[in-house]
């Protein structure tokens, strides 16, 4: 068999073949959660299906008597946020929002507790991943048209869903400067203490364009799904008030880390700015929010390097994981000094 290459992995470092964490459920733990959600009998579930793109939760795709299944699986201190993602899907799916429909036990309870773990279950949608399809106008549209409809519904709720809250652009600006100064080479420090000056200046420049609403707050682009000409919207676990233009910010970056080309993503932005109504004056705080987001992947990238253990890995997985990260520094840096002049937006 010929051995991979870092050029064979097209997400790079977040490649789901890279992902050597430990999750094998047995076929008992399974039937226990179909039996929780009243599923009925499992016929066969596979971990991971069709799935390319590495994810800080892991999956399970079912087939039971009654349908089809996906069940995530989250930490066990995250049932405050499987409860608010479980309202906001009810709420979502009732204004007939396309996602995959989250499901609840017979007594309302949205997450079974096994193994340390909790386990959501949501409609399984047999799509194929947005990334695949992105050059195409009419997808970049129903994306840009998603987010705009997430926005939209989530203004009816009156404060009724207890939203979380993005922390303000100058506490990240200062934890973010903190976290260089204490874990970056020195050539690095420099580059970005420069960038998040720059973008620190330009927000206290601009304040008033800098205004805050509810998001889908994680839009990139592997959580959207295309079936039957339908944009599925992935992910809700995210959704708070942040600064206008993030979710656009979150879903440049994940297009820059799947190599979508340049003219795509030009398309995408010019797209959503005309169909959120959005003035060309915003693109000040669009620059600063892809710069935040590049930096915050930048210093994830040098702290999976600092504790890395691939001691049990197969040598030539640790060798083009460790190229991927490498790769993937140098590319978040040569984007960042390109994007110097923040009255327009430049990639």
């Amino acid at each position: 068999m010929r051995r991979q290459r870092p050029t064979d992995l097209f997400a790079g470092v977040d490649n789901l073949s890279l992902d050597q964490r430990e999750f094998n459920p047995s076929r008992d733990d399974i039937e226990g959660i179909c039996r929780f959600f009243c599923l009925g009998k499992l016929q066969h579930y596979e971990k991971e299906k069709g799935i390319a793109v590495s994810h800080s939760n892991f999956f399970v795709f079912v087939a039971t008597a009654h349908g089809q299944y996906a069940f995530k699986f989250y930490p066990a201190d995250a049932a405050k946020t499987i409860a608010i993602e479980y309202t906001l899907n009810k709420f979502l799916t009732g204004h007939n929002f396309p996602t995959p429909v989250m499901h609840a036990s017979h007594d309302g309870q949205p997450f079974f507790a096994s193994n340390n773990q909790l386990t959501a279950c949501y409609s399984y949608l047999a799509g194929l991943p947005a990334w695949q399809h992105i050059k195409k106008r009419n997808t970049i549209r129903k994306i840009n048209a998603a987010m705009l409809s997430v926005k939209e519904i989530l203004s009816r709720t009156k404060g009724r869903i207890p939203f979380l809250k993005q922390e303000k652009l100058t506490t990240t600006i200062n934890a973010l400067g903190k976290a260089s100064r204490a874990i970056t080479s020195y050539d690095q420090k420099e580059t970005i203490e420069l960038i998040l000056l720059d973008t620190y200046r330009a927000y206290q420049n601009h304040q008033p364009l800098f205004t805050r609403q509810w998001l889908h707050n994680n839009s990139t682009l592997t959580n959207f799904l295309i079936e039957h000409e339908t944009v599925y919207t992935l992910d809700l676990s995210h959704i708070r008030e942040d600064y206008i233009l993030a979710d656009l910010a979150a879903l440049i970056i994940s297009c820059l880390f799947l190599d979508i080309p340049r003219e795509t993503i030009k398309n995408i932005v010019d797209n959503y700015f005309t169909l959120h109504k959005i003035e060309k004056k915003h693109f000040l705080v669009l620059n600063a929010l892809v710069k935040i987001g590049l930096i915050k992947e930048y210093l994830k990238n040098v702290q999976r390097e600092e504790p890395l253990n691939l001691s049990t890995c197969p040598p030539d997985i640790t060798k083009i994981y460790l190229s991927h990260l490498q790769a993937r520094k140098k590319f978040i840096i040569s984007v960042l000094k390109k994007m110097t002049d923040t009255s327009k937006f430049i990639i």
